[in-house]
């Protein structure tokens, strides 16, 4: 099963470093368009503040996507140390932004990175972590003398049945599923029906664990 970590919850924390005033704000989004705003959000907030150094991850895997922004700090001083936050801690679907106040004190590249690190976090550890399932969602099609196969098997493989439709070809139904359990599920209603159930998964869906 493919699960993925994201902030329990949206949270802003403070953080003092030498005479520099860094704030951190985190949430969870579902795209890049939401982590966007958010950042333009807390900028906005913020807009008397030195620098709001941002990081985001959206997905998982080979289709993630990933962004950092120095905001003016040093070139890889503080962007992306926050980005590591967010990855080290295995979260996605992520967005935190550092605010920094700064007091006079220069604390040199490494200093940089330490304070929009342990900014980010400590934002991340106030929020706490939850988890995502990803889910399967199928379109099952069928004429009416097998609807009633269709529906017995949707009810015993399925996590959800999203919704039933008929029209005059017969049934639609659709349903969110286990990843682990859909090959299985296809195999046996294309058995039990003899070849003439249609299965196609059209999309995907991520749900809190229910044991969370």
């Amino acid at each position: 099963m493919k699960k993925i970590l994201i902030p329990n919850k949206k949270m802003q924390v403070k953080n003092k470093v030498e005479d520099s005033k860094f704030i951190g704000s985190i949430s969870k989004v579902s795209n890049r368009k939401e982590a966007e705003n958010f950042i333009d959000k807390i900028k906005d907030k913020f807009a008397d503040a030195t620098h709001n150094v941002s990081a985001f991850k959206i997905g998982i895997g080979e289709d993630a996507v990933e962004y950092e922004d120095d905001d003016g700090e040093p070139a890889g001083s503080s962007g992306p140390p926050v980005l590591e936050a967010i990855k080290g801690e295995k979260l996605s679907n992520t967005v935190i932004v550092v605010t920094r106040y700064f007091g006079g004190t220069k604390l040199g590249i490494g200093g940089l990175i330490r304070a929009y690190g342990n900014t980010a976090r400590k934002a991340i550890q106030s929020s706490g972590k939850k988890e995502l399932k990803l889910f399967y969602k199928v379109k099952i099609q069928g004429e009416y003398n097998i609807i009633g196969t269709i529906m017995g098997q949707a009810e015993s493989f399925a996590h959800n049945i999203l919704n039933t439709k008929y029209d005059k070809n017969g049934i639609i139904v659709s349903i969110l599923i286990n990843p682990d359990s859909y090959n299985n599920f296809k195999s046996t209603l294309i058995e039990k029906t003899s070849n003439k159930a249609r299965v196609e998964k059209v999309g995907h869906k991520y749900l809190v664990r229910s044991d969370n």
